[in-house]
C-alpha cells in the first residue's frame, strides 16, 4: 500500500518510475538526498510522475533541454510552478555534460523522453546481434 511505498522511497538509493501516471506517484519530500530517481514514463507536457518538491531540490539530467521543456511534464510543470530553473537542466546532448558533477547532498533526477536516435541505436544493435547469430539477412 501507500505506507509501504513511502517507506521504500524514503530508504531507496535508486527510485525508478515507469508509469503512465497523470499525477505524481512519488512524494518528493520522501526522496533522500543523494538518491537517484530515474523517471521514464509520462511523456506529455501536462502530466507528471514527479512532483515539484522533488524537482526543486534535485539536479535534473535530461537528454535534451529543448525536448524536456516541450514534452516532459515533470520538467514543464516544475518550471511553470517556479520550482525549476530551465537553465539549471543538465543535458546529455551538451558536450560538457560528461564533466558535470551533481552537487552532493541533493537527489539526482534523470528524466528521459525517449528520442528517435535512441530507438535507432537499439535497432541497429539488435540487427547486428541477430546477424552475428546467423538469423538476420542483410549487412551488419
Amino acid at each position: 500500500g501507500a505506507r509501504e511505498t513511502a517507506e521504500l522511497v524514503r530508504r531507496a538509493d535508486v527510485v525508478v518510475t515507469a508509469t503512465s501516471a497523470r499525477e505524481p506517484v512519488v512524494d518528493g519530500r520522501l526522496v533522500r538526498d543523494g538518491a537517484v530517481v530515474l523517471a521514464v514514463g509520462s511523456h506529455e507536457p501536462d502530466v507528471r510522475e514527479l512532483d515539484s518538491a522533488l524537482m526543486e531540490r534535485a539536479t535534473v539530467l535530461v537528454e535534451s533541454r529543448a525536448t524536456a521543456l516541450r514534452e516532459a511534464g515533470d520538467v514543464v510543470l516544475a518550471v511553470r510552478d517556479g520550482a525549476l530553473d530551465p537553465d539549471a537542466l543538465v543535458a546529455l546532448s551538451d558536450p560538457d555534460a560528461s564533466r558535470a558533477v551533481p552537487p552532493a547532498g541533493r537527489p539526482l533526477v534523470v528524466k528521459t523522453c525517449g528520442m528517435g536516435w535512441q530507438d535507432l541505436v537499439v535497432a541497429v544493435a539488435a540487427h547486428r546481434r541477430k546477424a552475428r547469430e546467423g538469423g538476420a539477412e542483410g549487412r551488419n
